[in-house]
């Protein structure tokens, strides 16, 4: 009898020592974390995102999908809930208090979930394995805990675009020694004072994303951070505090001696002054975006040792003044070049026409004169080029047909003159193209009728005679693919805008085949005849119509 007790007793110190476990195939798996993850499921809605949890049957939960497991010990260490898109009226999540129980948790993911303005519970804090933790889009509200601190092995943490989540200081960031990449994009920091202090801490920092995150001046200038010595993050590859509106700050020094950053985003952050010499020291960026500001002044030379941009956007800073630099053309590897809304003068440099990985080029709103280059058409994987409210003068070069992936064109409210080359009829990708307020003659390209991706023709303002025949008859065939049968895919002409030109002729009645037109303005020119109900009966979009100053019959039944 007595051995029978001990026998008894042995038995229950095994069953405590150990957690429940089963066998799936002959391999262990712990209960505890099975049943955790399915608490933690209950809770998740699952409308829209019933693929994942599918899968979340029978006693092997290292085979759910969003559920990774160490091979050897079968314990959670990564769990991705990931929604691919958020759905802010689908019904509320609620993280259960069950997560705790995946103790050898290194991943988390919950973006694009919603949490509907609860907040992120504290128990997160606990997961002291988390190396991946991705809370974005998740819906969360109220302060940041400051428990997140105790997760000293966390590498990547986003929080981004959370509506109304706050933090009142980020001293815990201090024991998150281990952190490469933090995203607090979106999250009020407004009341945050020293927080430049605080992300001093972490030294091993790759990636700092602070963007919309209502940041104040204090900090940025603070006198102890100025000197260089005192700065830790000298690693860091990419810094975005872009839209925060009340930093109204000069740049600092310090900033250029990051050389290795390889993005950096300081755009509509009320900064002003001169752009410095030193921003020649970041010759490793690829994003370079200081748009927004008050910059004035000319560009410095220094920029053209930026040779690994691919995108550079110094657009809407209203006083940056002098010519667009020859040296720009040595930036091979631009893909994105933006110079709109400026003071910019001088011609475009023919030396643009070396950007031959350009796919978005932006000059609007400066003071730019002359003539577009020739060369330009060099330029083949141009998708959109904006160039309206210039001073730019002369003809549109032949060459500019060879833009066969151009997307957008905008040149409006320039003294350019001369025909439409006819090799405009090239553009087959062209959704947008407008040369309104211009000194455009001549009669349009036959090949412009062709362009069936157009979505907006804005040629109002300029000298085009002839008649638009062609024009509409190539167009209102486009919804037929070459089987004669509707394209499904077909977006259709929605703006046509030819108003105050010089056209004559009729309205052909094919015109009608329009039917996604929503505005139509051919006024104040000298076209005429008979407006029948074949004109407008298929017309059901069009909500603006303008055929003023003109003679026309109306026939009615």
């Amino acid at each position: 009898m007595a051995c029978l007790s001990l026998f008894v007793f042995l038995v229950i110190l095994v069953v405590l020592a150990f957690p429940p476990v089963c066998y799936v195939h002959g391999i262990s798996c712990i209960e505890t974390e099975r049943i955790a993850l399915l608490s933690i499921k209950a809770g998740i809605d699952q409308s829209n995102n019933q693929s994942l949890f599918s899968s979340w049957t029978g006693q092997d939960y290292c085979k759910w999908q969003g559920v990774s497991c160490n091979n050897e010990s079968r314990h959670v260490i990564k769990l991705d809930l990931r929604r691919q898109y958020t759905y802010y009226n689908m019904p509320a999540s609620k993280l259960n208090s069950s997560l705790i129980q995946l103790h050898h948790l290194k991943h988390l993911d919950l973006s694009m979930n919603n949490f509907k303005g609860s907040p992120i519970p504290d128990f997160i804090g606990s997961l002291a394995n988390l190396e991946y933790l991705n809370l974005s889009n998740a819906g969360f509200n109220g302060i940041l805990p400051h428990t997140f601190g105790n997760l000293s092995c966390l590498r990547y943490l986003d929080l981004s675009s959370n509506l109304y989540l706050e933090a009142n200081d980020l001293h815990w960031l201090s024991g998150m020694t281990s952190l490469h990449h933090l995203d607090l994009s979106g999250v009020d920091l407004s009341n945050v004072h020293g927080w430049l202090h605080s992300i001093n801490m972490l030294s091993s920092l790759l990636v700092l994303k602070l963007s919309y995150a209502g940041l104040q001046t204090g900090g940025i200038h603070d006198t102890t951070l100025l000197h260089h010595h005192h700065l830790n993050f000298t690693s860091l590859r990419v810094l975005d505090l872009s839209h925060n509106y009340d930093l109204n700050f000069t740049l600092p020094e310090w900033l250029f001696n990051y050389t290795s950053l390889v993005e950096l985003d300081l755009s509509a952050c009320a900064l002003y002054g001169k752009l410095p010499v030193t921003v020649g020291n970041l010759s490793r960026l690829r994003v370079f975006s200081l748009s927004g500001n008050s910059f004035d002044g000319v560009i410095p030379e220094s920029l053209g040792n930026l040779g690994s941009l691919e995108i550079l956007d110094l657009s809407a800073n209203q006083e940056l003044s002098g010519s667009i630099p020859e040296y720009f053309g040595n930036l091979g590897y631009l893909e994105r070049l933006d110079l709109s809304e400026n003071k910019l003068n001088g011609r475009i440099p023919e030396s643009l026409s070396n950007l031959t990985n350009l796919v978005y080029l932006d000059l609007s709103w400066n003071m730019i004169r002359g003539v577009i280059p020739e060369s330009f058409g060099n330029l083949t994987l141009l998708q959109h080029f904006y160039g309206a409210r210039n001073n730019l003068s002369g003809k549109l070069p032949e060459t500019m047909g060879n833009f066969v992936h151009l997307q957008a064109l905008d040149l409006s409210q320039n003294a350019i003159s001369g025909k439409l080359p006819d090799s405009f009829g090239n553009l087959s990708q062209l959704h947008y193209f407008s040369l309104q307020g211009s000194d455009i003659n001549g009669t349009l390209p036959k090949g412009m009728g062709n362009l069936c991706k157009l979505q907006t023709l804005d040629l109002t303002g300029n000298m085009i005679s002839g008649g638009i025949d062609d024009l509409v008859d190539g167009l209102s065939k486009c919804r037929e693919n070459k089987y004669g049968s509707a394209s499904e895919s077909w977006e259709g002409l929605g703006t046509l805008n030819l108003g105050n030109n010089m056209l004559n002729g009729t309205i052909p009645e094919n015109i009608g085949k329009l039917s996604k037109l929503f505005e139509l303005n051919l006024s104040s020119n000298s076209l005429m005849g008979v407006l029948t109900e074949s004109h407008f009966a298929n017309l059901v979009n069009l909500k603006y119509l303008d055929l003023s100053l003109q003679l026309f019959a109306i026939e009615c039944k």
